[in-house]
C-alpha cells in the first residue's frame, strides 16, 4: 500500500467516478484502476462494486475510506509541520550573552546581521551570566551563547573570539592613581557578584598579589558597577568593555592589575541549530579572524 494508491482510491470514492478521479490526480484512468485493483488484491477484499453508475463503494470500501482519509490528513499535517520547521530553521535564532556585550556589541552585531543575510529572521536574545548560558545550552534553550570562560564541560564547545583586559574605574573627582596595591586595598571596592566567573578571576588575582580588597558592594555587570562608581560609592575592578566611555568614570590601568578575560562563543557539541543561527555564528567567527581576536570587543 502506497500513499499514491490511497490518494487515488480516495479521489475515486469521493468523486464517484474513475475518470474524474484520474483527471484530478493527473494520471490516466487505466493507471488509476490498476492501482485500485492492487489495493484490493493486497487486502483480499473488493473496494468498489461493479456498477454502471461509476465508482460505488462496497461495505469494505466505506470502512477503508475512513481510515484512508485519516492517513492522508495525518500526512498533510506532517508535511505542514515540516514546512513550519523549515521556515523556523531559516528564520529563527536563539542567543544568550553576558551583560558586558549588551551595550554596544550585540546591538551592532544583530543590526548588521538583520540588514544583510539575516533579513526576516526572528531573533530571541537573553542577557545572563556565563554559567547560566551554559546551562541553557545543555537544556537546548539557546542555539549558542557569548560569554566568559566556564569550567571545561564535555557538552559545551568554547571558542575564544575576543580579549578584554582588566581595568579600574574611579570617580572623575578621585585623585588616586592606585599604582600601589596598598592604596587599592584601602579603597571601597565594587566587585562582581560572587557567583560570576569574573569574581573568581579577580579573586585569584588578588590572592596572587596578596591583596585583601575592601569589598563593600557587589554589582550585576560592568555597567552596573560603573554607575555605582559614578555616584562615588567606591572604585571598580572590571573587564574593559566597549561602551565604558559613556560613563562619567576614569579608566585606569595600574601595572599590578594584569590579565583579563576572553569572550567565548559557546555552543553545544552535538545539538543541531537553525540555519540562521549557523550564519550568525559564521559572521562572529569571521569578524574574529579579521581582527585576530585581540581587541576588547569581537
Amino acid at each position: 500500500m502506497t500513499f499514491d494508491q490511497i490518494r487515488y482510491f480516495c479521489a475515486a470514492a469521493q468523486l464517484g467516478s474513475f475518470s474524474k478521479a484520474a483527471e484530478t490526480v493527473h494520471i490516466s484512468q487505466p493507471s488509476l484502476c490498476i492501482a485500485v485493483r492492487k489495493l484490493e488484491g493486497e487486502f483480499g477484499v473488493q473496494l468498489f462494486q461493479p456498477s454502471r453508475k461509476g465508482a460505488v463503494l462496497t461495505e469494505a470500501g466505506r470502512i477503508f475510506l475512513q481510515d484512508a482519509q485519516n492517513i492522508l490528513t495525518q500526512a498533510d499535517l506532517a508535511a505542514t509541520h515540516m514546512e513550519q520547521f523549515a521556515q523556523r530553521d531559516r528564520a529563527e535564532v536563539r542567543i544568550a550573552y553576558t551583560f558586558s556585550l549588551a551595550d554596544a556589541y550585540i546591538p551592532r552585531l544583530l543590526r548588521e546581521f538583520s540588514e544583510q543575510e539575516g533579513r526576516g529572521c526572528c531573533i530571541y536574545s537573553d542577557e545572563m551570566p556565563s554559567d547560566q548560558i551554559a546551562q541553557g545550552l545543555r537544556e537546548g534553550r539557546f542555539d549558542f551563547g557569548l560569554g566568559s570562560q566556564i569550567p571545561p564541560d564535555p557538552e559545551i564547545e568554547q571558542i575564544p573570539i575576543a580579549w578584554q583586559r582588566l581595568c579600574l574605574l574611579t570617580p572623575p573627582q578621585d585623585p588616586g592613581t592606585y599604582d600601589d596595591p596598598a592604596e587599592f586595598a584601602a579603597a571601597p571596592l565594587i566587585c562582581y557578584r560572587k557567583d560570576y566567573p569574573m569574581y573568581r578571576l579577580l579573586s585569584e588575582l588578588f590572592q596572587e598579589r596578596q591583596i585583601q580588597p575592601r569589598i563593600l558592594h557587589y554589582g550585576y555587570s560592568e555597567g552596573a558597577i560603573a554607575r555605582l562608581v559614578e555616584q562615588g560609592m567606591g572604585i571598580g575592578a572590571v573587564a574593559e568593555i566597549e561602551g565604558l566611555e559613556k560613563y562619567r568614570v576614569r579608566v585606569l590601568h595600574p601595572a599590578w592589575l594584569t590579565g583579563g578575560r576572553y569572550i567565548y562563543l559557546m555552543r553545544h557539541r552535538t545539538r543541531m541549530v537553525t540555519q540562521a543561527a549557523r550564519r550568525l555564528q559564521e559572521r562572529i567567527l569571521a569578524q574574529k579572524k579579521q581582527n585576530g581576536g585581540q581587541t576588547g570587543v569581537p
